[in-house]
């Protein structure tokens, strides 16, 4: 994974931290800043689009890699440190550091941003009818599975959705 070209641009360090926590902010909390007029280094907006991308990869492996190794993490910010000067990888390890979880929990909403509900829980029963005036041949199991679900952005809006398959239909849907 390498740097984006716009980390070398600075030559002020504090102007390359307030650029890392404008950009962090933009991964995690989706807050666009005019970064073409607030830093005069930066001369062209694909150098921010660059630096956008790269930060939404590295908190995908990031994601990635804290559900394996955690010292996986250390090893890349150490191979990062090749590309860049040494107080400029300090403050891109320490603010990284800081928002490392921010970051994990934004790349996990992007895997699952394709519905506005996330699974937070299930039941399942299995059900067997034993004689019906409705079924002509009962006796056949049956399993009703229950979902859970609540929105990303509002924690009180729950949903529950209730369903019945055969053992032919759950075989399809797993």
């Amino acid at each position: 994974m390498n740097l984006p070209q716009v980390f070398s641009v600075f030559t002020d360090n504090n102007q390359f931290e307030k650029f890392i926590e404008d950009l962090v902010a933009d991964c995690v909390h989706g807050i666009k800043l005019p970064y073409l007029s607030q830093f005069p280094e930066i001369n062209h907006y694909n150098l921010i689009v660059e630096a956008q991308q790269f930060m939404q990869q590295f908190s995908e492996y990031l994601l990635e890699m804290n559900n394996q190794n955690r010292e996986e993490v250390q090893r890349l910010l150490e191979k990062l440190k090749t590309q860049i000067d040494a107080e400029k990888h300090q403050i891109f390890t320490r603010i990284i550091t800081e928002n490392f979880k921010g970051m994990c929990k934004q790349a996990l909403y992007t895997h699952i941003a394709l519905s506005k509900y996330v699974l937070i829980d299930y039941n399942w029963n299995l059900n067997l009818t034993i004689s019906s005036n409705k079924i002509a041949k009962s006796q056949i199991p049956t399993i009703i599975v229950e979902l859970h679900l609540q929105t990303l952005d509002n924690i009180a809006n729950k949903k529950k959705i209730r369903f019945e398959m055969t053992k032919e239909e759950l075989e399809q849907f797993l």
